[in-house]
């Protein structure tokens, strides 16, 4: 092998073409040499066949069939020239980047923690400063306690805002009444999330036939 068994590199496919996760190169073809309690396959690999342009390169927007395909198959594949592959002890095999669990059809959810982190609050409140309106950059944010931890303000997401270092140090121990503060709006917990909604960058370039276009 080369290394490339352990990226992150394969989305994993709900049996309805949804995505619900990636795995890594080696864990993919873990699951794919699996089978079910009737001895079929529980997982298959997508094989991605794109329209070529006059140069002879393909057209990765533009893919001309999806074939799901059992390991054995996907063993005899041809490996080409723009594809990832891995060496055995016998044979160059193409790198499965999308497979799908054939007998999973449901969506996870994603639930959200009680206590949330900085990074959890700043992707809720998308990086605006909750006071001022601001965008703010990771590195100066911080967050705040809309009722002051000594006050009985607890790590909650409804007592947690995003704001600049600026703006938490003017506030102090205070109420946000007692500082001329208002917030744009109240703070409250995300609701949980299909986990296809979590998946946005494309980690390969098959990828992009299924995830959210933003």
């Amino acid at each position: 092998m080369t290394g490339i068994e352990n990226k992150l590199i394969c989305l994993n496919l709900n049996a309805n073409w949804q995505p619900i996760g990636f795995k890594t190169v080696k864990d993919a073809i873990v699951d794919l040499c699996g089978c079910d309690v009737g001895g079929k396959p529980a997982t298959l690999a997508l094989d991605i066949d794109y329209n070529i342009d006059n140069l002879g390169d393909p057209i990765l927007t533009e893919p001309k069939t999806m074939n799901p395909v059992s390991w054995t198959e996907w063993l005899s594949l041809p490996v080409r020239p723009w594809d990832l592959s891995i060496n055995s002890a016998h044979m160059k095999v193409r790198v499965p980047t999308v497979i799908i669990a054939v007998n999973f059809s449901k969506m996870p959810v994603k639930q959200f923690k009680n206590k949330p982190s900085k990074d959890a609050i700043y992707v809720r409140d998308g990086g605006i400063d909750q006071y001022t309106g601001k965008k703010l950059d990771r590195n100066i944010a911080t967050v705040d306690h809309v009722i002051p931890r000594s006050k009985g303000g607890g790590d909650t997401w409804e007592n947690l805002v995003l704001c600049s270092k600026d703006i938490n140090s003017k506030k102090g121990n205070r109420f946000n009444n007692e500082v001329g503060l208002k917030l744009l709006k109240n703070p409250t917990a995300p609701q949980p999330v299909p986990v296809y909604a979590l998946i946005k960058d494309a980690r390969h370039v098959d990828w992009q036939h299924f995830l959210i276009k933003t």
